[in-house]
């Protein structure tokens, strides 16, 4: 073997050296996406008896971004206030779900903040914000009946305009006869608004004809899906329920991917026959 002259050296220190480089490249590239710790919100609860599951550890978990597993860190129940917005339908079917209404306004409490908007063709603010029950049952009393349920219009001005600036979470109660009319907003603009904004929503139906949309609703922003005649509850038992899913949400730090898609998706290891529902908002 002949020996290598200084230059021969020299090229192989070079290359070594780039070598070296690129591989400690890969590692902290590597690292970092492994470290991202992203935020999500979370509902879980059972669709037959609209029951909210709480208590649940991290490893109970299962959180995908597409086909991508992420790894769950951690899972806490933060008890932060929640300004939440009441969508009543008014449509020409809406009379359907007024009980319902009048229960869930009767089950806020002296530290809830909600909000009154009522919609068929538009969405249309009957009170702002408050934690008077007597304002806002005044308020649905001027509900007028008519029209066609453009569900989707409505939510995304509700959401895009509906919620001022603050540090509470953020979440839409949609009470709906359970019919949908067609709308010029598509349900993925809504749900790319909801995210946006931080808000979760929450769909209580009576008709099951618009079931898969209002399922996708709330499974894709942190919310939870109810169809009220399912759960066999009487009004006043439904909304105490309505807004326990709205009260406990759990925040996950999840880790696995550098930025979150569009297609986030959790699921619950369970240790019983009882299939539980679990939607996913993440937070920015």
């Amino acid at each position: 073997m002949q020996p290598m002259d200084d230059s021969t050296t020299s090229r192989h220190l070079v290359r070594g050296w780039r070598l070296h480089r690129l591989l400690i490249g890969a590692l902290v590239f590597g690292a970092t996406l492994a470290g991202q710790e992203i935020a999500l919100r979370v509902t879980v609860y059972d669709e037959r008896t609209a029951e909210t599951v709480t208590g649940l550890g991290p490893e109970r978990f299962s959180v995908k971004d597409g086909n991508t597993p992420l790894q769950v860190i951690s899972a806490s129940e933060p008890d932060t206030p929640v300004d939440t917005l009441l969508l009543v339908d008014s449509s020409m079917v809406g009379h359907a779900v007024r009980p319902i209404a009048e229960a869930v306004i009767g089950e806020l409490g002296e530290s809830d903040s909600a909000a009154l908007v009522s919609f068929h063709e538009s969405a249309d603010l009957l009170h702002d914000f408050t934690s008077d029950q007597r304002a806002l049952s005044r308020a649905l009393d001027r509900i007028e009946y008519g029209n066609l349920p453009r569900l989707h219009d409505a939510l995304f001005a509700a959401i895009d305009g509906g919620f001022d600036t603050g540090s509470n979470r953020r979440a839409i109660i949609v009470l709906s006869a359970g019919a949908i009319a067609r709308s010029r907003t598509s349900e993925a603009e809504v749900v790319e608004v909801a995210r946006a904004k931080g808000v979760s929503v929450y769909t209580v139906f009576v008709r099951t004809d618009a079931r898969g949309a209002m399922r996708r609703l709330a499974l894709r922003t942190g919310g939870a899906s109810i169809a009220a005649k399912r759960t066999g509850l009487e009004p006043r038992r439904l909304a105490t329920r309505v807004l326990e899913a709205v009260r406990n949400q759990y925040e996950l730090s999840v880790t696995g991917v550098y930025t979150l898609g569009d297609q986030v998706t959790a699921e619950i290891v369970s240790q019983t026959k009882t299939k539980l529902s679990a939607s996913v908002l993440p937070i920015d």
